[in-house]
């Protein structure tokens, strides 16, 4: 048995680990920005004062979310970015399915943050509530290497993990070239409107 090194755009692993640090880098900071702003705002009683003001509720979580997602083409395009100049890693597919599926994973992190913070009366708690969820999703959603290596047992778990959908879409767009339909979770598993 030979090894043999491969320089093919897409086959190397700097093409599989981009995809996977972007996609924990949308949900580390849609998740901690969430969770601390709100549970910070929380403590400081900042919550109870806007409660007084004409402001609505939802409007005050919009602009939250809206406020995280400012810093979204940034953070894509200074990753995708380095890895282009320093790796020569580019993004096969769409580059609008690639900012629209980053769209879409950031707002569900942020939701994450978001119940979290809902959930903890304290920074500290936040903090911890935030590492146990992120923790097995850091560990199990191959960001560093491939989810299908762990147990048979364990795949119906990984799979269920929004991170594993969001770092599969995002290689499916950016090393394999897939579209919308390529990357969408299957229709077929979901039982019709009026039951089976």
């Amino acid at each position: 048995m030979r090894s043999e090194k491969v320089t093919e755009s897409g086959s190397r692993y700097i093409d599989f680990l981009i995809p996977g640090l972007l996609g924990m880098n949308l949900m580390g900071s849609g998740v901690w920005s969430i969770a601390f702003s709100v549970t910070t705002a929380r403590n400081r009683k900042v919550l109870k004062r806007l409660v007084a003001t004409p402001m609505r509720r939802g409007h005050y979580l919009l602009a939250q979310i809206l406020g995280r997602l400012m810093f979204l083409v940034p953070e894509v395009g200074i990753l995708m970015g380095i890895g282009w100049l320093l790796f020569g890693v580019a993004v096969h597919g769409s580059i609008l399915l690639l900012l629209a599926t980053c769209l879409l994973g950031s707002m569900a992190f942020c939701g994450m943050g978001l119940l979290i913070a809902s959930r903890v009366a304290t920074v500290e708690g936040a903090s911890g509530l935030a590492n146990a969820v992120l923790m097995p999703m850091w560990i199990l959603s191959g960001v560093f290497f491939s989810s299908d290596r762990f147990p048979d047992l364990a795949q119906p778990f990984i799979k269920a993990l929004p991170l594993t959908a969001l770092i599969a879409a995002l290689r499916g767009v950016v090393t394999e070239g897939q579209g919308l339909a390529g990357i969408a979770p299957p229709a077929r598993h979901r039982p019709p409107p009026g039951g089976w």
